[in-house]
């Protein structure tokens, strides 16, 4: 057996007596603004285009700072206060946002947002599905 092998034996055997906590919900989410198109967001499009606008995703507005002010180790009730109630949650835990944030020209933006906790329960990370949102949010307008 080589090296890599015991180690990942090791590994396994530490998850299973529980030495090391599994948080699938995290993953590979640890930071704040990254982008994620390939995270199965829900998707919503008009099967025709005379079809009523009411079958458009619906947002709600918030602004650059308040999306700004969400920061890793946040609770659920702080992030509630901060962006309100999410859309939808993943069955991982994680939570889903429309949100509208403003462009320079006045109008608004619809961006999906996802949030990922850590095993207490709070931010551990959060995602964009689109470049052109998590650009907004971090100010890289380049």
């Amino acid at each position: 057996m080589n090296i890599v092998s015991q180690r990942f034996i090791g590994l396994i055997a530490a998850v299973m007596i529980g030495l090391l906590p599994v948080t699938p919900a995290v993953a590979d989410v640890t930071e704040l603004n990254m982008l994620g198109p390939d995270r199965d967001f829900p998707r919503v499009s008009r099967s025709y285009t005379s079809m009523n606008a009411t079958f458009s995703r619906n947002s709600v507005k918030k602004s650059v700072a308040q999306i700004r002010s969400i920061a890793i180790g946040d609770t659920k009730n702080q992030l509630v206060g901060i962006i309100g109630k999410p859309v939808s949650a993943y069955s991982d835990g994680s939570w889903n946002y429309n949100l509208a944030l403003p462009l320079p020209q006045g109008n608004r933006l619809v961006c999906q947002y996802r949030v990922y906790f850590d095993s207490d329960e709070k931010v551990a990370g959060t995602l964009w599905r689109r470049p052109q949102c998590a650009n907004i949010a971090t100010g890289n307008d380049s």
